[in-house]
């Protein structure tokens, strides 16, 4: 099998990451994709527990065909990762026999050049990228030789996202303000106001 991964903040998981996966699946034909809620993520504090993070996308992902969440897997991870702790974890989680791709935004892959460890790309598929903000292809091919230039060559699909623009900062924000966007799912809108969550600074 052809698994994607997408693993991020997601807080709250909202209507641009659901359909960033599902346009990975055709443009990259993965057979499924698993949306990873990181326990710790990386130069960020989350405003929502890892528990409501991960209840979220499992609401957000519950009626969406191919896209899923997996709470055994993503608890399995360490709070920091790097690639080869996901595709070890990966491998241990779904077997040797299938094809892992990573799937992220334009704005976290213009700084792969500086990730800690990016493994072979024997070991994965390769990544779909979602161009985000203002991020052209033509930019996204100047990040690719800027990896060249270090011996980085790694596989890509480029695909143009849906919402380019959206957040979960601006959903935040809204919540705070006394409403729930429509970039929100209902079951992430009604989770979030059943558990009173993003109504306060964290």
């Amino acid at each position: 099998m052809k698994i994607g991964i997408y693993a991020g903040t997601f807080d709250p998981v909202h209507r641009g990451h659901i359909q960033f996966a599902c346009d990975a699946i055709s443009a990259a034909t993965l057979d499924t994709v698993v949306i990873v809620a990181e326990k710790n993520p990386y130069r960020k504090r989350p405003h929502a527990s890892w528990d409501h993070r991960q209840a979220m996308i499992e609401r957000a992902t519950q009626s969406v065909e191919q896209v899923d969440h997996d709470y055994e897997f993503a608890n399995m991870l360490a709070h920091q990762h790097t690639m080869n702790d996901v595709l070890r974890i990966a491998t241990a989680h779904y077997g040797t026999d299938n094809d892992f791709w990573f799937l992220v935004g334009s704005d976290v892959f213009e700084h792969m050049k500086a990730w800690q460890d990016i493994a072979s790309t024997q070991q994965y598929g390769g990544f779909v990228v979602a161009l985000r903000d203002n991020h052209s292809r033509e930019w996204l091919d100047v990040k690719m030789q800027e990896l060249a230039d270090r011996g980085i060559e790694v596989n890509t699909v480029v695909i143009d996202s849906a919402h380019p623009h959206v957040s979960s900062g601006q959903v935040r924000t809204a919540v705070k303000g006394g409403s729930c966007p429509a970039t929100v799912h209902d079951a992430v809108g009604a989770y979030i106001s059943t558990h009173g969550l993003y109504q306060t600074t964290a």
